[in-house]
């Protein structure tokens, strides 16, 4: 299924800035409609939290957020339902493999528009950053480094990472499933490190263009995020991309009936939410 993919993907908060309010929809699925509708005011209150706004800067963002709430109505959620729903007819044409491939190109091509969209206003908000606004995102992300990499503390906590995540799509996973993920799970040497490393090298970039006004490098970033990345890091994701495609490809074969019918449950569910905040002539 997708939408938890499609969205977890925007997932890593401001290692991915400029997408950070699709990251208060997914707070909980209860509550999708109720914190889409009030997505000035979460978003206003996390950025705060982050990097402890004037209410000059709460001001100046809130227009902007309020324009992404009716893009995202109007062009970002259609677009993904229009995703979701090509990739649960491959799944249920029981084309498992050309699912999945369909699931990581959307993520990628949802990636771009959403970014895209939120371009204009991060860069407007990045030039309002001040020393003390990097002082206090520095020591927020020093806080909850621990928890952003938990799942690279040891091979456990990867596998258990792993298992969570899947169990989410397929619902409970039997022996031979655990098993296949506890072989194809490694963690590399060093990896918590690399993972830490990354996030400050990016953090540094960022701020410090925030700080120098570069809006022309603070664009280039949005267009490509990887240019604040470590060497490390890129060959590491990379590794982990192929072994969770390797993971995927060999579980899905093993899926009952049920796991199946799980997955395509959870997407139609996240096809519903979404459709829930569209306009009514949607």
């Amino acid at each position: 299924m997708t939408l938890n993919k499609i969205k977890q993907f925007m997932s890593k908060i401001f290692s991915r800035a400029s997408v950070i309010f699709i990251v208060l929809l997914i707070t909980g699925c209860s509550t999708f409609s109720f914190v889409f509708e009030r997505l000035d005011w979460f978003t206003a209150w996390r950025l705060d939290s982050m990097f402890d706004l004037t209410d000059e800067q709460e001001d100046l963002i809130k227009p902007d957020i309020l324009a992404l709430q009716q893009w995202i109505r109007d062009e970002g959620f259609p677009e993904t339902i229009e995703k979701l729903e090509l990739m649960q007819i491959h799944w249920e044409n029981d084309e498992p493999e050309m699912a999945y491939r369909h699931l990581t190109t959307s993520m990628q091509s949802l990636n771009r528009l959403y970014l895209n969209a939120t371009k204009e206003g991060v860069v407007k908000f990045s030039m309002t950053l001040t020393e003390n606004n990097a002082h206090q995102y520095r020591e927020y992300s020093e806080e909850k480094q621990e928890d952003w990499f938990d799942s690279a503390r040891s091979l456990e906590a990867s596998i258990e990472n792993e298992i969570e995540r899947l169990e989410k799509w397929f619902g409970r996973l039997n022996d031979q499933q655990v098993s296949i993920i506890e072989s194809r799970t490694t963690l590399t040497d060093n990896e918590l490190q690399i993972r830490i490393d990354n996030h400050k090298s990016w953090r540094e970039a960022y701020l410090q263009a925030a700080i120098n006004r570069d809006d022309v490098l603070i664009r280039a970033w949005l267009n490509d995020l990887s240019i604040f990345w470590t060497p490390e890091y890129t060959s590491l994701k990379q590794h982990n991309d192929q072994q969770r495609q390797e993971l995927v490809f060999e579980l899905l074969p093993t899926l009952s009936l049920k796991q199946k019918q799980h997955a395509s449950e959870y997407v139609e569910d996240w096809i519903e939410k979404l459709r829930d905040v569209l306009p009514k002539n949607k």
